[in-house]
Protein backbone atom coordinates (compact mmCIF):
# COMPACT_ATOMS: atom_id res chain seq x y z
CA UNK A 1 0.00 0.00 0.00
CA UNK A 2 1.27 3.49 -1.03
CA UNK A 3 1.14 6.61 1.70
CA UNK A 4 -1.22 7.97 -1.30
CA UNK A 5 -3.20 5.23 -1.78
CA UNK A 6 -6.94 6.39 -0.86
CA UNK A 7 -9.93 4.19 0.64
CA UNK A 8 -12.15 4.29 -2.24
CA UNK A 9 -15.47 3.97 0.24
CA UNK A 10 -14.78 6.83 2.08
CA UNK A 11 -13.96 8.63 -0.57
CA UNK A 12 -17.43 8.01 -2.71
CA UNK A 13 -19.32 9.21 0.74
CA UNK A 14 -17.11 12.53 0.53
CA UNK A 15 -17.48 13.37 -2.88
CA UNK A 16 -21.22 12.64 -2.26
CA UNK A 17 -21.69 14.94 0.34
CA UNK A 18 -20.70 17.45 -2.48
CA UNK A 19 -23.69 16.40 -3.79
CA UNK A 20 -25.88 16.86 -0.63
CA UNK A 21 -24.37 20.29 -0.45
CA UNK A 22 -25.94 21.26 -3.35
CA UNK A 23 -29.83 19.51 -2.79
CA UNK A 24 -29.53 21.33 0.60
CA UNK A 25 -28.99 25.06 -0.80
CA UNK A 26 -31.83 24.54 -3.28
CA UNK A 27 -34.13 23.12 -0.44
CA UNK A 28 -32.95 25.71 2.16
CA UNK A 29 -31.83 29.19 0.32
CA UNK A 30 -34.32 28.16 -2.84
CA UNK A 31 -37.56 26.64 -1.10
CA UNK A 32 -37.41 27.73 2.99
CA UNK A 33 -35.83 30.90 2.20
CA UNK A 34 -37.09 32.41 -1.21
CA UNK A 35 -33.39 34.10 -1.48
CA UNK A 36 -33.32 31.95 -5.01
CA UNK A 37 -33.40 34.29 -6.77
CA UNK A 38 -31.28 37.05 -4.34
CA UNK A 39 -33.78 40.42 -3.72
CA UNK A 40 -32.78 42.92 -5.93
CA UNK A 41 -30.02 45.20 -4.57
CA UNK A 42 -32.00 48.11 -5.59
CA UNK A 43 -34.61 47.01 -3.37
CA UNK A 44 -35.88 49.81 -0.49
CA UNK A 45 -34.54 48.62 3.11
CA UNK A 46 -37.71 48.67 4.23
CA UNK A 47 -38.87 46.48 1.90
CA UNK A 48 -36.21 44.24 2.08
CA UNK A 49 -36.57 44.10 6.19
CA UNK A 50 -40.36 43.04 5.47
CA UNK A 51 -39.13 40.00 3.89
CA UNK A 52 -36.80 38.63 6.40
CA UNK A 53 -39.59 39.43 9.27
CA UNK A 54 -42.43 38.02 7.17
CA UNK A 55 -40.65 34.55 6.51
CA UNK A 56 -38.63 35.00 9.90
CA UNK A 57 -39.23 31.13 10.57
CA UNK A 58 -38.33 29.61 6.99
CA UNK A 59 -35.09 31.94 7.00
CA UNK A 60 -33.79 30.85 10.18
CA UNK A 61 -35.01 26.72 9.54
CA UNK A 62 -33.15 27.40 5.88
CA UNK A 63 -29.63 28.75 7.79
CA UNK A 64 -29.99 26.04 10.09
CA UNK A 65 -29.62 23.05 7.30
CA UNK A 66 -27.26 25.26 5.60
CA UNK A 67 -25.24 25.64 8.60
CA UNK A 68 -24.90 21.70 8.42
CA UNK A 69 -24.48 21.09 4.92
CA UNK A 70 -21.83 23.83 4.03
CA UNK A 71 -19.62 21.77 6.45
CA UNK A 72 -19.51 19.45 3.83
CA UNK A 73 -17.96 21.81 1.34
CA UNK A 74 -14.69 20.45 3.45
CA UNK A 75 -15.37 16.58 3.02
CA UNK A 76 -16.21 16.77 -0.83
CA UNK A 77 -13.06 18.98 -1.75
CA UNK A 78 -11.05 16.74 0.23
CA UNK A 79 -11.69 13.98 -1.85
CA UNK A 80 -10.29 15.72 -5.09
CA UNK A 81 -7.43 16.80 -2.55
CA UNK A 82 -6.15 13.54 -2.65
CA UNK A 83 -6.27 12.93 -5.60
CA UNK A 84 -4.18 15.84 -6.58
CA UNK A 85 -1.79 14.60 -3.91
CA UNK A 86 -1.47 11.45 -5.88
CA UNK A 87 -0.77 13.25 -9.18
CA UNK A 88 2.19 15.24 -7.31
CA UNK A 89 5.65 14.23 -7.54
CA UNK A 90 7.74 14.93 -5.09
CA UNK A 91 6.78 18.18 -2.40
CA UNK A 92 2.89 18.41 -2.41
CA UNK A 93 3.03 21.71 -2.90
CA UNK A 94 -0.36 22.03 -4.71
CA UNK A 95 -1.96 19.61 -2.13
CA UNK A 96 -0.73 21.93 0.35
CA UNK A 97 -2.32 24.91 -1.44
CA UNK A 98 -5.59 23.20 -1.86
CA UNK A 99 -6.20 22.53 1.45
CA UNK A 100 -5.65 25.98 2.27
CA UNK A 101 -8.04 26.77 -0.14
CA UNK A 102 -10.75 24.38 1.06
CA UNK A 103 -10.42 25.33 4.36
CA UNK A 104 -10.63 29.38 3.37
CA UNK A 105 -13.82 28.51 1.24
CA UNK A 106 -15.45 27.31 4.28
CA UNK A 107 -15.06 30.57 6.43
CA UNK A 108 -16.56 31.86 3.36
CA UNK A 109 -19.95 29.72 3.34
CA UNK A 110 -20.51 29.18 6.88
CA UNK A 111 -20.55 32.96 7.29
CA UNK A 112 -23.55 33.03 4.85
CA UNK A 113 -26.14 31.44 6.88
CA UNK A 114 -24.80 32.73 10.41
CA UNK A 115 -25.81 36.30 9.08
CA UNK A 116 -28.99 35.38 7.69
CA UNK A 117 -29.61 33.97 10.97
CA UNK A 118 -28.74 37.23 12.52
CA UNK A 119 -30.72 39.14 11.14
CA UNK A 120 -33.80 37.16 10.94
CA UNK A 121 -33.01 36.78 15.03
CA UNK A 122 -33.41 40.51 15.10
CA UNK A 123 -35.40 41.21 12.66
CA UNK A 124 -38.40 43.30 14.05
CA UNK A 125 -36.25 45.22 16.07
CA UNK A 126 -33.17 46.15 13.57
CA UNK A 127 -33.04 49.24 11.95
CA UNK A 128 -33.84 48.71 7.63
CA UNK A 129 -31.10 50.17 6.82
CA UNK A 130 -28.72 47.95 8.83
CA UNK A 131 -30.79 44.74 7.41
CA UNK A 132 -29.90 46.25 4.13
CA UNK A 133 -26.24 46.55 4.51
CA UNK A 134 -26.03 42.99 6.05
CA UNK A 135 -27.69 41.13 3.20
CA UNK A 136 -26.03 43.09 0.73
CA UNK A 137 -22.95 41.58 2.75
CA UNK A 138 -24.19 38.41 2.98
CA UNK A 139 -24.45 38.49 -1.23
CA UNK A 140 -20.95 39.89 -1.58
CA UNK A 141 -19.93 36.92 0.36
CA UNK A 142 -21.85 34.78 -1.93
CA UNK A 143 -20.19 36.14 -4.97
CA UNK A 144 -17.17 38.71 -4.60
CA UNK A 145 -15.70 36.02 -2.83
CA UNK A 146 -14.91 34.43 -6.38
CA UNK A 147 -10.99 34.45 -6.26
CA UNK A 148 -9.73 31.75 -4.05
CA UNK A 149 -12.14 29.22 -5.63
CA UNK A 150 -10.46 30.19 -8.94
CA UNK A 151 -7.22 29.58 -7.78
CA UNK A 152 -8.53 26.58 -6.65
CA UNK A 153 -9.28 25.57 -10.17
CA UNK A 154 -6.07 26.65 -11.40
CA UNK A 155 -3.96 24.55 -9.01
CA UNK A 156 -6.01 21.34 -10.06
CA UNK A 157 -5.48 21.97 -13.55
CA UNK A 158 -1.65 22.61 -12.76
CA UNK A 159 -2.21 19.06 -10.71
CA UNK A 160 -4.06 17.63 -14.17
CA UNK A 161 -1.25 18.92 -16.64
CA UNK A 162 1.40 17.71 -14.99
CA UNK A 163 0.57 14.44 -13.47
CA UNK A 164 3.27 11.91 -13.65
CA UNK A 165 0.87 8.88 -13.82
CA UNK A 166 0.51 6.69 -17.20
CA UNK A 167 -2.52 6.80 -17.63
CA UNK A 168 -3.46 9.85 -16.42
CA UNK A 169 -6.04 10.04 -13.50
CA UNK A 170 -7.84 12.84 -14.94
CA UNK A 171 -8.22 12.98 -18.37
CA UNK A 172 -6.46 16.44 -19.77
CA UNK A 173 -9.78 17.77 -21.05
CA UNK A 174 -10.74 18.07 -16.78
CA UNK A 175 -7.73 20.95 -16.74
CA UNK A 176 -8.66 22.62 -19.75
CA UNK A 177 -12.52 22.73 -17.99
CA UNK A 178 -10.56 24.26 -14.69
CA UNK A 179 -9.28 27.17 -16.37
CA UNK A 180 -12.04 27.98 -18.49
CA UNK A 181 -13.98 27.50 -14.93
CA UNK A 182 -12.10 30.09 -12.67
CA UNK A 183 -12.33 32.41 -15.78
CA UNK A 184 -16.04 32.42 -16.75
CA UNK A 185 -16.82 33.31 -12.45
CA UNK A 186 -14.86 36.49 -13.23
CA UNK A 187 -18.14 38.21 -13.66
CA UNK A 188 -18.90 37.37 -9.77
CA UNK A 189 -16.61 40.43 -9.24
CA UNK A 190 -18.55 43.03 -11.07
CA UNK A 191 -21.57 43.14 -8.03
CA UNK A 192 -19.50 46.07 -6.30
CA UNK A 193 -20.56 48.23 -9.68
CA UNK A 194 -23.79 48.21 -10.08
CA UNK A 195 -27.20 47.70 -8.00
CA UNK A 196 -29.09 47.16 -11.21
CA UNK A 197 -29.70 44.97 -14.70
CA UNK A 198 -27.08 41.54 -15.72
CA UNK A 199 -24.07 43.03 -13.36
CA UNK A 200 -26.20 43.37 -10.06
CA UNK A 201 -26.02 40.81 -7.44
CA UNK A 202 -29.40 39.14 -8.62
CA UNK A 203 -28.53 39.66 -12.21
CA UNK A 204 -28.16 37.23 -15.12
CA UNK A 205 -24.41 37.51 -15.32
CA UNK A 206 -22.75 37.94 -12.01
CA UNK A 207 -25.31 35.44 -10.21
CA UNK A 208 -27.22 33.16 -12.48
CA UNK A 209 -24.24 32.66 -15.19
CA UNK A 210 -21.58 32.62 -12.03
CA UNK A 211 -23.85 30.27 -9.95
CA UNK A 212 -24.26 27.87 -12.88
CA UNK A 213 -20.89 27.82 -13.45
CA UNK A 214 -19.56 26.99 -10.18
CA UNK A 215 -22.17 24.50 -9.33
CA UNK A 216 -21.84 22.92 -12.48
CA UNK A 217 -18.01 22.60 -11.91
CA UNK A 218 -18.92 20.72 -8.80
CA UNK A 219 -20.96 18.68 -10.29
CA UNK A 220 -18.62 17.55 -12.89
CA UNK A 221 -15.64 17.35 -10.53
CA UNK A 222 -17.69 15.09 -8.75
CA UNK A 223 -18.18 13.09 -11.63
CA UNK A 224 -14.64 12.76 -13.12
CA UNK A 225 -13.22 12.22 -9.49
CA UNK A 226 -15.96 9.21 -8.99
CA UNK A 227 -14.90 7.91 -12.19
CA UNK A 228 -11.31 8.03 -10.43
CA UNK A 229 -12.13 6.45 -7.28
CA UNK A 230 -13.70 3.37 -9.65
CA UNK A 231 -9.98 3.01 -11.36
CA UNK A 232 -8.25 3.01 -8.32
CA UNK A 233 -10.50 0.66 -6.30
CA UNK A 234 -9.81 -1.78 -9.61
CA UNK A 235 -6.20 -1.14 -9.13
CA UNK A 236 -6.16 -1.88 -5.41
CA UNK A 237 -8.15 -4.97 -5.86
CA UNK A 238 -5.74 -6.20 -8.65
CA UNK A 239 -2.58 -5.38 -6.58
CA UNK A 240 -4.22 -7.39 -3.68
CA UNK A 241 -4.41 -10.22 -5.63
CA UNK A 242 -1.18 -10.09 -6.60
CA UNK A 243 -1.27 -9.22 -10.37
CA UNK A 244 0.50 -6.70 -11.63
CA UNK A 245 -1.39 -3.24 -13.00
CA UNK A 246 -0.79 -0.50 -15.36
CA UNK A 247 -2.69 1.52 -13.32
CA UNK A 248 -1.03 5.03 -11.60
CA UNK A 249 2.71 3.92 -12.67
CA UNK A 250 5.24 6.50 -12.88
CA UNK A 251 6.69 8.19 -16.05
CA UNK A 252 10.53 7.16 -16.29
Amino acid sequence: MSSTDINPAITRVFLWSGVAVIFALLFAQGYLMRFIPPPSPALSAEALARIFIDNKTGIQIGTLIQCIFWSFWNTWAIAIAMFIRKMEKGAPILTYASIANIGGGYVFFILIPMTWAVIAFRAETLDPSIIQVMNDWVWFDWLFTWPPFAVWMVIIATAVFNDHNTPRIFPRWVGYYNIWSALLIFPAGLIAFFKTGPFAYDGFISFWFAVAVFFGWMVTMTVVTFRAVAVEERRQRREAAGVASPRIQPVQ
